[in-house]
């Protein structure tokens, strides 16, 4: 029976495991993002993440952000290229950014390079290994877009044909069967079964098997924005109506409606518009007014788990199953024992151990090292979470579990927390603007921080003042 115990409780950890969301981390303009509009995702090849924004180019390197504005006098002529916004990093660590006959290209220090694009080439494109092709496009079928697996050069061409070259010879070619003859791509590598996985137009989702030299279809619908394979077995699709799940095996997409972040809220996927997948394994999502959400490795595929109705059901079914049968057993085990089952009974004469819930004591020295970093460093610009963590020798993640289990909140929280007691005796004790005390206190707007009382306080700063006077 007891072994009969351990399974039920194990099933139900895992039902419960499998029904959470898995949670993600908001880099916005308070960590130094230029703007919450994110638009595009792409890493360099030394490891920092570049996020285009509507007017600028960001860098993050886990810790800070360097900024530059993009716009359309600083950029090169590309006239063969007719597509939407696409993105490359090459070897040398440098960022291509083409839009609509349009090019900008910057070094590793985001500096913009004039010279890149030669007179005889009037599009480019970079392949997997971070190769730059310089390209003169053929009017009649354009080049869409580029790819190398095992060795072999793929190019994938407006007309639905894809061809395979290797030592600059062509070894075959197939067509897809399109509706029109398409204008933009977006193509990605799936080396583990020998496919790519391309959108074309934001309207169709197509996968071509490099083994059967085969194309189908995957996936049909409005504004399909970018897509990204998570793990081995799973693709996420960002459309304008939200984000979609695709099973690589059966092929078959289901809708997630939501994605949580570290302080317990929910965003809609409808609020997010690009999705990326780094070397490393984290999951990144570009929102339209959250900033950057950067998901966990170590959950599966990194994205929040969304159940089905039929699912969720399906679950809430079997919990209550397994629960009647756990309460049944507990009933015939205290029947063996000759309990009396009356509530006011006494359980002193039987020596049995209760399984107890332990909860962790607060590490006063943790939160009193915590609480005095936080403080100094107050004006320190973009002083974040990971900042914290590594100035208390800890993972972000570490640092977030021990916290909301000692306090009951995130370390984001407590973070605010102490910017806005700060910011309230500065309001009280001095004569300081707002946007001044929002400096002091580690805001990086008046706006942010009134946000922030709001949601700690239920008031805003100028109530504070107001009533001092």
């Amino acid at each position: 029976m007891k072994r009969t115990f351990l399974h039920i409780i194990g099933l139900l950890c895992t039902i419960t495991c499998c029904a959470q969301q898995f949670v993600f981390t908001s880099i916005d303009t308070s960590d130094g993002l230029s703007d919450n509009c994110v638009l595009h995702i792409l890493q360099l090849h030394d490891g920092r993440m570049a996020a285009t924004t509507p007017h600028s180019i960001d860098l993050w390197d886990g810790h800070t952000c360097q900024s530059i504005e993009k716009d359309s006098l600083s950029s090169h002529p590309l006239t063969g290229y007719r597509g939407a916004y696409h993105a490359y990093a090459d070897r040398q660590n440098r960022l291509w950014v083409k839009d609509y006959k349009k090019l900008w290209c910057y070094d590793s220090r985001l500096r913009l390079v004039t010279d890149c694009l030669p007179d005889t080439a009037d599009d480019v494109y970079v392949d997997d290994e971070g190769e730059v092709f310089f390209i003169h496009q053929d009017t009649t079928n354009l080049l869409l877009d580029l790819k190398r697996m095992e060795g072999k050069l793929y190019r994938f061409y407006a007309d639905g044909t894809v061809t395979c070259h290797q030592d600059g010879h062509l070894l075959y070619a197939a067509k897809a069967s399109l509706d029109s003859t398409a204008i933009t791509s977006l193509v990605i590598t799936d080396t583990l079964r020998g496919r790519f996985y391309q959108l074309i137009d934001q309207k169709l989702c197509l996968e071509f098997d490099i083994h059967t030299r085969r194309w189908t279809e995957i996936f049909r619908a409005n504004r399909l924005h970018t897509i990204s394979q998570t793990d081995a077995n799973t693709a996420y699709i960002v459309s304008r109506d939200g984000m979609w799940r695709i099973d690589l095996n059966s092929r078959k997409a289901e809708q997630v409606g939501q994605v949580m972040t570290e302080d317990g809220s929910y965003i809609s996927s409808s609020r997010l518009n690009t999705i990326y997948t780094d070397r490393e394994g984290y999951v990144w999502i570009g929102s339209y007014d959250h900033g950057l959400l950067k998901g966990c490795p170590s959950a599966p595929s990194g994205l929040a788990s969304s159940l089905s109705v039929g699912s969720i059901w399906a679950v809430i079914l079997i919990a209550v199953c397994l629960m009647t049968i756990l309460w049944f057993w507990l009933y015939q085990r205290r029947r063996n024992l000759n309990l009396d089952l009356n509530p006011n009974c006494q359980l002193s004469s039987v020596n049995c151990q209760l399984p107890t819930v332990n909860c962790q004591p607060i590490d006063h020295e943790l939160i009193d090292r915590a609480t005095c970093l936080v403080e100094q460093n107050l004006a320190t610009p973009n002083y974040t979470v990971e900042r914290l963590a590594q100035d208390l020798c800890m993972d972000r993640t570490g640092l977030y579990k021990k916290m909301t289990a000692m306090l009951g909140r995130t370390p984001t929280a407590f973070m605010r927390s102490i910017r806005v007691n700060h910011a309230v005796q500065l309001i009280q004790g001095s004569s300081l603007t707002m946007t001044e005390v929002a400096e002091r206190s580690g805001f990086s707007s008046a706006s942010y921080m009134a946000k922030c009382f709001q949601e700690d306080l239920g008031k805003n700063p100028s109530d504070l003042r107001g009533n001092q006077q």
